[in-house]
């Protein structure tokens, strides 16, 4: 179950307390920030693949490749990882450009990033001797293609503006990054819009 948390009034009354009224939704207020989101999901699994469960609508499995005992059947978690940096970074990005001044005027960008990890330690044996090495992710790499909204100009400078102010305030790129995860991903202007 996921759990909407309204900000400075974004949802109205009548819909939060039809929400809250259905137990799909909660506040949760403290003095220093005003209002936290909360996430929650319900998991099953068996053998290596799991079915994951948002609210009432939505799911998403995981498994693993066939080499490493899954049935190949749906995406790895870490593949999922990187999946959720993309998407909080594409919202993130949708809301920076809105509050720009002016407003920059955001198409649509394409994102190819990849994520590197050592791959000897998670299954390294025997279980209780030492790990080689950290399992986590050490670097993310790759490019976000950014368009423009029909005949709109930016430059090169409200690019890494608008770049610098996502990865300051996208959640999943800030958890990343604050693990000690190394980022190596550029955001380019594409000609033409």
């Amino acid at each position: 179950m996921m759990r909407l948390v309204p900000t400075g009034g974004h949802l109205r009354r009548g819909f939060l307390s039809a929400l809250e009224k259905q137990g799909r939704a909660g506040v949760v207020r403290t003095k220093a920030t005003g209002a936290k989101h909360t996430y929650e999901c319900t998991g099953t699994g068996q053998g290596p693949g799991t079915t994951i469960h948002f609210g009432h609508h939505h799911q998403v499995r995981t498994d693993l490749p066939l080499a490493m005992g899954g049935k190949d059947l749906a995406p790895q978690p870490v593949e999922l990882l990187l999946a959720s940096l993309i998407g909080c970074e594409q919202a993130t990005a949708v809301f920076v450009a809105r509050h720009m001044k002016p407003r920059f005027k955001l198409g649509q960008i394409k994102f190819k990033y990849e994520a590197e990890r050592d791959s000897t330690s998670p299954i390294s044996l025997p279980l209780d001797a030492p790990q080689p090495c950290s399992p986590k992710l050490e670097r993310i790499f790759g490019r976000a293609s950014v368009s423009l909204a029909g005949g709109a100009t930016e430059t090169v400078e409200r690019l890494r503006e608008l770049e610098s102010e996502v990865h300051r305030r996208c959640p999943v790129h800030r958890t990343l990054a604050d693990a000690g995860v190394k980022f190596e991903t550029e955001w380019v202007l594409l000609a033409g819009g």
